[in-house]
Protein backbone atom coordinates (compact mmCIF):
# COMPACT_ATOMS: atom_id res chain seq x y z
CA UNK A 1 0.00 0.00 0.00
CA UNK A 2 3.16 2.53 1.04
CA UNK A 3 4.40 1.43 -2.55
CA UNK A 4 1.03 2.17 -4.38
CA UNK A 5 0.94 5.81 -2.21
CA UNK A 6 4.02 6.41 -2.99
CA UNK A 7 3.38 6.21 -6.99
CA UNK A 8 0.44 8.17 -6.81
CA UNK A 9 2.21 11.19 -5.02
CA UNK A 10 5.24 10.76 -7.36
CA UNK A 11 2.41 10.78 -10.08
CA UNK A 12 0.42 13.91 -8.89
CA UNK A 13 3.57 15.94 -8.26
CA UNK A 14 5.08 15.02 -11.76
CA UNK A 15 1.38 16.70 -12.98
CA UNK A 16 1.72 19.79 -11.52
CA UNK A 17 5.17 20.27 -12.99
CA UNK A 18 3.90 19.30 -16.42
CA UNK A 19 0.66 21.50 -16.53
CA UNK A 20 2.80 24.50 -14.86
CA UNK A 21 5.23 23.74 -17.80
CA UNK A 22 2.29 23.68 -20.24
CA UNK A 23 0.93 26.49 -18.85
CA UNK A 24 4.06 28.66 -19.22
CA UNK A 25 4.73 27.92 -22.55
CA UNK A 26 0.89 28.44 -23.85
CA UNK A 27 1.13 31.94 -21.65
CA UNK A 28 3.67 32.92 -23.21
CA UNK A 29 3.48 32.29 -26.86
CA UNK A 30 1.82 35.71 -27.76
CA UNK A 31 4.31 37.66 -25.99
CA UNK A 32 7.16 35.99 -27.50
CA UNK A 33 5.35 36.26 -31.33
CA UNK A 34 5.71 39.96 -30.19
CA UNK A 35 9.13 40.06 -28.86
CA UNK A 36 9.86 38.08 -31.71
CA UNK A 37 8.36 40.60 -34.60
CA UNK A 38 9.30 43.80 -32.00
CA UNK A 39 12.54 43.38 -31.04
CA UNK A 40 13.19 46.48 -28.61
CA UNK A 41 9.24 47.21 -28.18
CA UNK A 42 8.65 46.98 -24.75
CA UNK A 43 5.34 44.57 -24.01
CA UNK A 44 2.74 46.67 -23.21
CA UNK A 45 0.56 46.34 -19.19
CA UNK A 46 -2.26 44.77 -19.72
CA UNK A 47 -4.88 44.04 -17.08
CA UNK A 48 -4.85 40.29 -18.11
CA UNK A 49 -1.51 40.32 -16.62
CA UNK A 50 -2.47 37.98 -13.38
CA UNK A 51 -1.14 36.49 -10.75
CA UNK A 52 -1.92 32.97 -12.61
CA UNK A 53 2.26 32.60 -13.64
CA UNK A 54 3.88 33.10 -10.82
CA UNK A 55 1.26 31.07 -9.05
CA UNK A 56 2.03 28.38 -11.65
CA UNK A 57 6.19 29.04 -11.18
CA UNK A 58 5.35 28.27 -7.44
CA UNK A 59 2.85 25.55 -7.47
CA UNK A 60 6.12 24.18 -9.85
CA UNK A 61 9.24 24.68 -7.76
CA UNK A 62 6.84 23.19 -4.73
CA UNK A 63 6.02 20.05 -6.26
CA UNK A 64 9.39 19.62 -8.36
CA UNK A 65 11.32 20.36 -4.72
CA UNK A 66 9.24 18.20 -2.72
CA UNK A 67 9.85 15.34 -5.24
CA UNK A 68 13.62 16.05 -4.85
CA UNK A 69 13.14 15.77 -1.14
CA UNK A 70 10.61 13.65 0.31
CA UNK A 71 9.90 11.17 -2.94
CA UNK A 72 12.14 8.66 -4.42
CA UNK A 73 11.29 8.06 -8.44
CA UNK A 74 9.49 4.93 -8.20
CA UNK A 75 10.76 1.69 -9.44
CA UNK A 76 10.26 1.23 -12.72
CA UNK A 77 10.35 -1.62 -15.59
CA UNK A 78 12.56 -1.15 -18.65
CA UNK A 79 10.32 0.62 -21.31
CA UNK A 80 12.22 1.93 -23.94
CA UNK A 81 9.18 3.60 -25.62
CA UNK A 82 8.39 5.90 -22.53
CA UNK A 83 11.77 6.06 -21.85
CA UNK A 84 12.69 8.47 -25.31
CA UNK A 85 9.19 10.01 -24.91
CA UNK A 86 10.03 11.50 -21.37
CA UNK A 87 13.45 12.67 -22.51
CA UNK A 88 12.27 13.93 -25.99
CA UNK A 89 9.40 16.23 -23.43
CA UNK A 90 12.54 16.90 -21.43
CA UNK A 91 14.20 18.56 -24.29
CA UNK A 92 11.02 20.30 -25.81
CA UNK A 93 11.30 22.19 -22.43
CA UNK A 94 14.92 22.68 -22.89
CA UNK A 95 14.14 23.98 -26.45
CA UNK A 96 11.48 26.46 -25.52
CA UNK A 97 13.46 27.67 -22.49
CA UNK A 98 16.21 28.24 -24.54
CA UNK A 99 14.72 29.93 -27.54
CA UNK A 100 12.98 32.01 -24.78
CA UNK A 101 15.97 32.80 -23.53
CA UNK A 102 17.64 33.91 -26.85
CA UNK A 103 15.38 36.01 -28.25
CA UNK A 104 14.90 37.73 -24.68
CA UNK A 105 18.50 38.76 -23.75
CA UNK A 106 20.21 38.72 -27.65
CA UNK A 107 17.41 39.85 -29.75
CA UNK A 108 15.25 41.71 -27.83
CA UNK A 109 16.90 43.76 -24.83
CA UNK A 110 20.15 45.09 -27.03
CA UNK A 111 17.35 47.12 -29.02
CA UNK A 112 14.78 48.20 -25.95
CA UNK A 113 13.64 51.71 -26.38
CA UNK A 114 15.32 54.29 -23.62
CA UNK A 115 11.61 54.82 -22.37
CA UNK A 116 11.21 51.71 -21.15
CA UNK A 117 9.00 51.33 -17.93
CA UNK A 118 12.03 49.76 -15.93
CA UNK A 119 9.64 48.92 -13.16
CA UNK A 120 7.55 46.63 -15.60
CA UNK A 121 10.87 45.20 -17.10
CA UNK A 122 12.24 44.34 -14.06
CA UNK A 123 9.24 42.54 -12.68
CA UNK A 124 8.81 40.82 -15.82
CA UNK A 125 12.55 39.87 -16.09
CA UNK A 126 11.86 38.25 -12.57
CA UNK A 127 9.49 36.39 -14.03
CA UNK A 128 11.29 34.97 -16.73
CA UNK A 129 14.07 34.52 -14.81
CA UNK A 130 11.93 32.02 -12.73
CA UNK A 131 10.17 30.60 -15.82
CA UNK A 132 13.12 29.42 -17.25
CA UNK A 133 14.51 28.03 -14.03
CA UNK A 134 10.77 26.11 -13.60
CA UNK A 135 11.40 24.90 -17.03
CA UNK A 136 14.64 23.71 -16.15
CA UNK A 137 13.84 21.91 -13.10
CA UNK A 138 11.08 20.29 -15.36
CA UNK A 139 13.04 19.32 -17.79
CA UNK A 140 15.87 17.83 -14.89
CA UNK A 141 12.70 15.78 -13.62
CA UNK A 142 11.46 14.19 -17.05
CA UNK A 143 15.41 13.29 -17.64
CA UNK A 144 15.34 11.39 -14.33
CA UNK A 145 12.23 9.40 -15.49
CA UNK A 146 12.93 8.83 -18.74
CA UNK A 147 16.63 7.12 -17.25
CA UNK A 148 14.99 5.16 -14.93
CA UNK A 149 12.14 4.07 -17.20
CA UNK A 150 15.92 3.29 -19.90
CA UNK A 151 17.01 0.85 -17.11
CA UNK A 152 20.38 -0.48 -18.42
CA UNK A 153 20.17 1.17 -21.91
Amino acid sequence: MTNLKSRALYLLLLLGQLTGALFIILDGLPEFRHLVIHPGEQLPFERSDNLAAPIMIVVMQIAYWYRLQRVPLPPQRSNPILSHLFLFLGRLAFIFGGSLFGVVFFRHLPEINQGADLWLMSRRGLQLVASLFALFCVTLELERLGRALGGSQ
